[in-house]
C-alpha cells in the first residue's frame, strides 16, 4: 500500500468527521489522526490534498499540494508528532527506527496485527502478511527484521509489558509512546575535570582504556528465529539499597553501585535482595548494558 501511495499522481485524504468551515486545529481531533494505516497517507505521496466533510478543501486551502501549505504542515506536525521534514519529504528505511515506532504508538487498527503491517512500507521491509497471527508475533517479526538488518537497537528502548515473541521486545506498539532516553552532553568544565581525573589516576586510565578497547571490538547484534544475540558489557554489583520512588505499590526503586559505573537508580517490578560491603550476601547480581558509539542504550538487565 505504501508503494501505491508513493507512486500516485495525487492522494486525496478525506476527513469525514471534520465539518465544513472548521478552524485550524480540528485535525488533531479527527479519527484520521488515530488510525494505523493513515500514517502513510501523508508520508508516502508526493502530492496530497485534504478534504473535509462535504468535499470542501480543508481550511479552504487552495494550494496545489497541501504538502507545500505552511499552515497545514504546521498543524500536521503538531497533531501527529511527526517532524515537518519527514512529512514533506519522507524516505522509507530503517534509519531513526525508534522515532518511527513512536509515530505509530498511539494509533489503532481494526485487526490487531495490522498495526505492524501498516509499518512495513515505512521501514522498507518485505515480510509476509499472515492474518490471524498474534499482535505480538507480527510486531516481533518487524522489530526482528529492523534489528537484524540495520544493527539499530533503539527498538529495545521501551516501557511496558514484554512480548511472548522475545522478552526484549514490547508486547504492544504503545510501549514506544515515551520519548527515547538521551544522553546529556558534558559541559566543557565537566570534560576538563574528567580529563584531569584520568591524568592523575592510573587505575582510572586503565579502566577507561579497557572500556575503549571493548567498545572498539564490539560485535553486532544478531536477531533470527525470535532469538536475540546482543553483545553486552557486564558489571558486578557491589551494593543494592532500596530507595523511595514513584509507583511504590507496583515497582521497587533501588540505589545500585557497580564496579566501573557511576551510581544508578534502577526501577523494577522485581524485589531485589539488598546488600552492601558492610552487609554482604551470597546472592550475586550482574548488571549488563549495551554501549554503542560511547553512549549507553537503555537495556538494563539484572541477573
Amino acid at each position: 500500500m505504501f508503494v501505491w501511495y508513493h507512486h500516485s499522481a495525487l492522494t486525496i485524504v478525506y476527513l469525514s468527521d471534520i465539518p465544513p468551515s472548521s478552524k485550524w486545529g480540528a485535525l488533531a481531533n479527527s479519527i484520521w489522526n488515530t488510525r494505523g494505516w493513515t500514517v502513510q497517507e501523508f508520508l508516502a505521496p508526493k502530492i496530497v490534498l485534504s478534504y473535509q466533510a462535504g468535499w470542501t478543501l480543508y481550511l479552504d486551502d487552495r494550494s496545489r499540494n497541501h504538502k507545500e501549505s505552511v499552515s497545514i504542515m504546521r498543524e500536521l506536525e503538531r497533531s501527529t508528532g511527526i517532524n515537518a521534514r519527514a512529512l514533506a519529504a519522507f524516505h522509507p528505511g530503517m534509519r531513526d527506527a525508534r522515532e518511527k515506532l513512536r509515530w505509530a504508538s498511539t494509533r489503532v487498527t481494526t485487526l490487531q496485527e495490522d498495526i505492524a503491517y501498516s509499518l512495513f512500507g515505512i521501514f522498507g521491509v518485505h515480510l509476509p502478511v499472515i492474518y490471524g497471527e498474534k499482535r505480538q508475533n507480527a510486531l516481533g517479526r518487524l522489530l526482528q527484521e529492523i534489528t537484524a538488518h540495520s544493527g539499530d537497537i533503539t527498538s529495545l528502548d521501551w516501557v511496558g509489558q514484554s512480548s511472548t515473541f522475545n522478552s526484549c521486545l514490547p508486547a504492544d506498539i504503545f510501549s514506544y509512546k515515551a520519548l527515547p532516553w538521551t544522553v546529556t552532553s558534558l559541559s566543557e568544565d565537566e570534560i576538563q575535570n574528567s580529563v584531569s581525573t584520568l591524568r592523575n589516576n592510573i587505575v582510572a586510565v586503565e579502566l577507561a582504556s579497557k572500556l575503549y578497547t571493548t567498545l572498539e571490538n564490539f560485535g553486532v547484534p544478531r536477531f533470527a528465529n525470535s532469538r536475540l544475540q546482543l553483545p553486552c558489557i557486564a558489571f558486578s554489583l557491589t551494593e543494592v539499597r532500596r530507595s523511595t520512588g514513584v509507583d511504590e505499590d507496583k515497582c521497587f526503586t533501588y540505589e545500585v553501585k557497580a564496579d566501573g559505573l557511576q551510581d544508578l537508580l534502577v526501577t523494577t517490578e522485581d524485589k531485589l535482595v539488598q546488600f552492601s560491603p558492610a552487609r554482604p550476601d551470597t546472592f550475586v547480581y550482574t548488571l549488563t548494558t549495551r554501549l554503542e558509539h560511547m553512549k549507553i542504550s537503555v537495556e538494563l538487565c539484572i541477573v
